[in-house]
């Protein structure tokens, strides 16, 4: 990690760990998904798209589809957001998988591309419950990056 989470005045850590998920959900978005390099993507299989709602696709021009490329600190941040993911628990898996939903949004408007409506009924739970687990996710998160031990430097103490 590079160092301390920033909290400024007046916000608690996981207000700040939710906005730095969604900043990180849009720039994800906003990443170029063609040209792959190297070699590019080679596979047999024709592409797949299941449970996908495309119409916004066809309602913005082609101009539109076109979110400005994000900068390497906005990359960075987004790469640091996202290993948060990781810290929760195995046994908290559905607290995961709504915070991954959670994560998708529009490249060009920014928002949710599913309602908590849409994930409680994906996961077959009710929407408050899903609403809940994305907050103690959350709250899981900011607990876990607050102590001391997260940030400690890597370096090895016999290294001079």
């Amino acid at each position: 990690m590079t160092g301390r989470l920033s909290v400024p005045d007046g916000l608690a850590v996981a207000d700040v760990v939710g906005q730095r998920l969604f900043e990180a959900g849009c720039t994800l978005a906003a990443l170029p998904a063609h040209g792959l390099k190297p070699g590019g993507v080679r596979v047999a299989w024709p592409e797949m798209l299941a449970d996908v709602d495309l119409d916004w696709i066809n309602a913005a021009s082609d101009d539109d589809l076109r979110p400005p490329c994000p900068d390497a600190g906005a990359v960075s941040r987004m790469d640091e957001s996202l290993s948060w993911i990781g810290l929760i628990g195995d046994d908290r898996r559905n607290w995961r998988k709504v915070l991954c939903l959670r994560l998708i949004v529009h490249p060009i408007s920014h928002r949710y591309r599913f309602s908590w409506r849409k994930i409680a009924n994906h996961m077959h739970i009710d929407h408050h419950t899903a609403k809940s687990w994305h907050q103690l996710a959350i709250a899981d998160i900011a607990r876990k990056i607050v102590q001391p031990s997260f940030f400690t430097s890597q370096i090895p103490h016999f290294a001079a």
